[in-house]
């Protein structure tokens, strides 16, 4: 939850925790990316499961992210992709076949990997924001001006979490900057034409009580991918983070048995 603009973070963090990770438990890769504003640890959990499920796991940390605000507001949507296929191609190094799987921004990310990597073997969302469309915030329809005016975006103290203290595990800053939200809108447009084009295996999750993406993108990711094998599964009692929330342990369960099954 947001503690206002003295502090940085929403929930406190010690610099170490907030490092990209790597654990190696085999020779195919997974490449996990942390979401808007966010960080490595709310991926790390899903990691180490995944890890001594048999997979080589990375969690990149993206760029402008792990540090202030301020430097995130230097960045735009492709700083962002370029962190992405930077530790993509890292974990190719290693690996012949990757998976690219992801929270929320880092959901979106890896479906633009797929659709511009044909390397990437398959992926896996959560929380995927997919489309401009669903964001209903009237703010968001007259940003282009707004961002000279408002700055910040705090998103406040509702927590969407079915395990509020869950929270605790999630490390993201306080105040997002208003021009990475506007290019957070340019990547989701991209990504929506980028849809049709993706054929790769896809498994889509969404937290049914997510109140920070609308969970009628999950859907619409379905209906619109050019993949043939795909596949949506609702958490129902999760919110928006479920690599933390409630129901944490059967979501690494299903992603576990689709990679096994790809």
């Amino acid at each position: 939850m947001a503690v206002g603009t003295k502090s940085v973070w929403s929930s406190p963090a010690e610099p170490a925790q907030l490092q990209p990770f790597r654990f190696r438990g085999g020779t195919r890769g997974i490449l996990l990316i942390h979401g808007f504003a966010g960080t490595p640890p709310e991926m790390r959990g899903m990691g180490q499961f995944l890890a001594a499920g048999g997979y080589d796991v990375m969690g990149p940390l993206l760029s402008g992210h792990g540090l202030t605000p301020e430097a995130m507001a230097a960045t735009r949507w492709p700083d962002w992709v370029r962190s992405a296929e930077d530790a993509l191609a890292d974990l190719r190094r290693d690996c012949a076949e990757v998976f690219v799987g992801g929270q929320s921004l880092g959901a979106t990310l890896a479906l633009h990997l797929a659709a511009t990597h044909p390397e990437v073997r398959g992926i896996f969302t959560m929380g995927a924001m997919s489309s401009p469309v669903y964001f209903r915030d009237w703010r968001i329809k007259v940003i282009r001006g707004l961002k000279y005016v408002v700055r910040w975006h705090e998103p406040g103290d509702d927590v969407d979490l079915g395990d509020p203290s869950a929270v605790r595990l999630l490390h993201s800053y306080a105040r997002r900057p208003t021009v990475c939200i506007e290019s957070l809108m340019a990547l989701l447009r991209v990504v929506d034409r980028e849809l049709p084009r993706i054929t790769v295996p896809v498994l889509i999750t969404h937290g049914r009580r997510d109140r920070t993406v609308d969970i009628a993108n999950a859907p619409h990711i379905l209906e619109t991918i050019g993949s043939t094998d795909k596949r949506l599964v609702w958490f129902e009692r999760s919110g928006h983070a479920i690599t933390v929330d409630l129901e944490h342990a059967a979501l690494f369960a299903t992603v576990l048995d689709w990679l096994n099954a790809h």
